[in-house]
């Protein structure tokens, strides 16, 4: 059964912000943070909101429940909820500030947030968790290693622009396509690629919602046809159209599911973690 989360951005205001580790990308609206916030780093997301139904009788025996997370841009939510809508229990998280070599470390700060909102969710509602999805932030783009998940590159945020690629991804792709544009996730991975030297075999790319439900099913390479619509998938043909295929970096490409779909059981050491969570199935929705 589905857990429906609808993406909306979160407003929570935050200074802190993705700058350049390399290249030409750059972001449109984010703000790099004064020397005196760099060093802030927090260990723990502050929980902004936490409410549930704490009565074990307000649950009827059986009952399902289904966990839906949001990661917008400076925070994330959840929400749970029974197959009639009704919330037992959401919450809030700003996102923790952790800082490498004077940059905002959004990798760290993403898992954070997530096992931090897994946390919040109460623990006599845990045992009824049936599913689990996750929706992020369109167009915000790793590039992992392959074997291990681990991010090769800093992320490329949702708003960054790699003007850079752009002759080059309009050189291969039909006139007025949604990949002709240098915030798209497909100038995005051009630009890296032709930056990147080494790790390019063991590379693959991965959206932000992609990454962080691995963390949870452990199937690396699993997207799905919102996310992968930016990068150039045709969902009329469900496929990778051939003058996407052709180009060399078309081996970093995910394979691709409808939203919603089923990708798989959570992993026996989260469950554990968190009070034996069953969670069958793991859910990909992205808006």
């Amino acid at each position: 059964m589905t857990a429906l989360v609808h993406h909306a951005t979160l407003s929570f205001p935050s200074p802190f912000s993705q700058s350049q580790r390399h290249g030409h990308c750059s972001s449109r609206k984010l703000s790099v943070p004064r020397k005196d916030q760099l060093y802030k780093t927090v260990s723990k997301p502050r929980s902004m909101m936490a409410l549930a139904s704490n009565k074990e009788s307000d649950i009827l025996a059986g009952e399902r429940l289904y966990l839906g997370m949001d990661f917008g841009t400076s925070g994330a939510r959840y929400a749970l909820i029974d197959k009639q809508g009704i919330i037992h229990s959401e919450g809030k998280r700003e996102y923790p500030v952790f800082v490498s070599e004077e940059k905002m470390d959004w990798v760290r700060s993403w898992r954070a947030a997530l096992f931090s909102l897994l946390e919040d969710v109460p623990v006599h509602l845990r045992p009824l968790v049936a599913s689990i999805s996750i929706d992020g932030t369109s167009a915000t783009t790793l590039i992992v290693d392959s074997n291990t998940g681990e991010p090769l590159w800093r992320p490329f945020l949702y708003n960054e622009s790699c003007p850079d690629a752009l002759p080059t991804v309009k050189s291969v792709a039909p006139a007025n396509h949604t990949v002709c544009s240098g915030s798209s996730t497909l100038c995005k991975l051009v630009s890296w690629w032709n930056k990147e030297e080494s790790n390019k075999k063991s590379a693959l790319l991965l959206y932000q919602a992609d990454w962080l439900l691995w963390l949870l099913h452990g199937k690396l390479g699993v997207s799905d046809y919102n996310n992968a619509l930016k990068v150039g998938y045709d969902p009329a043909s469900d496929s990778y159209p051939p003058w996407l295929h052709s180009q060399p970096y078309s081996q970093l490409l995910p394979s691709v599911i409808a939203p919603g779909t089923s990708i798989g059981n959570l992993k026996e050491d989260i469950r554990t973690q968190f009070d034996h969570m069953r969670m069958t199935s793991l859910l990909l929705i992205n808006y």
